[in-house]
């Protein structure tokens, strides 16, 4: 049973995260493959279910959605918007459950967010994807590319150099840097996971904030990146630098608001080589001279 608090982190999940954060990886989707008018969906760390509802209503007489979720107060939301919109072809599966109920003929479509999990979930959960996509099935997944939050980035640096940390720590941000994978490490995890005909396409998301106070408290960045990238901050001197990451970005903001970005990354890929194609990688990006790794 979720805890209160799980619940509360889940319905802020379902107000302000996911239209803010989880539809723009929807939308990349949709304006990228052709979403099934029937068939068999799996979608992997669904949220609390927007795009399941969504493609249930679409599938209603035509096919199932099933979705699952790691976190059982999301998958509560789920349930719930899904007994009020009378859908009995969506199916609702914790992990365990979804770990122990293989669809012999494999799903015509698999879709997994990585986005807001740690970077070492992306491998899994390919080959999770890989394992359930059926034959001539679409495999398609949410990530996140070097370089995204970058405006935070050079303001935690500033920070850091005020509260005399900079050279003590300049190893340690500099893998911070580094955490999110370029193109070709996604494609390089997506070839060990057994996935073919591999395209990465990514787009510059922007999300604004009033005020340092508000960027830092946002249920985002509090919620789902403050505590990693505040993680190689000795604890002595935590509030120091919170203090100021915001008094940097107020002072720098003037009256505008606080921006940072995203490179968001929607990987496609089969499970089989196409016949008509070589199984070259291929990558399309909005910005590709913004990452000199990327090699379009």
């Amino acid at each position: 049973m979720p805890s209160p608090d799980d619940r509360t982190r889940a319905f802020l999940h379902d107000l302000t995260i996911s239209p803010l954060w989880c539809e723009c990886f929807h939308q990349l989707l949709t304006e990228t493959i052709p979403l099934p008018e029937s068939g068999h969906i799996l979608l992997v760390e669904c949220g609390t279910g927007g795009l399941a509802i969504e493609l249930a209503h679409r599938l209603r007489n035509t096919g199932t959605v099933t979705a699952s979720d790691s976190d059982p107060a999301r998958l509560q939301i789920v349930r719930d918007k899904c007994q009020v919109a009378k859908l009995d072809n969506l199916r609702i599966l914790d992990r365990d459950q979804l770990a122990d109920d293989p669809v012999a003929e494999g799903y015509d479509l698999v879709v997994g967010d990585a986005s807001l999990l740690p970077t070492e979930a992306l491998p899994p959960l390919l080959t999770l994807l890989r394992e359930r996509v059926g034959e001539g099935g679409q495999v398609a997944a949410y990530a996140l590319l070097r370089g995204s939050f970058d405006e935070f980035f050079s303001i935690f640096w500033e920070a850091l150099y005020e509260c005399d940390l900079a050279e003590d720590l300049a190893v340690p941000l500099e893998t911070l840097l580094r955490t999110h994978p370029t193109p070709a490490d996604i494609r390089a995890q997506a070839a060990d996971a057994g996935l073919h005909n591999v395209t990465i396409t990514s787009s510059k998301e922007t999300f604004s904030f009033d005020s340092g106070h508000a960027f830092l408290e946002s249920p985002l960045i509090a919620g789902y990146w403050l505590d990693r990238w505040l993680s190689i901050v000795p604890r002595d001197y935590l509030n120091s630098v919170r203090d100021s990451l915001c008094d940097i970005i107020d002072r720098d903001r003037g009256t505008y608001p606080f921006e940072v970005s995203i490179k968001a990354a929607l990987l496609t890929a089969r499970a089989e080589p196409s016949p008509s194609a070589d199984d070259e990688d291929l990558e399309e990006d909005e910005d590709p001279e913004e990452d000199p790794e990327n090699d379009v």
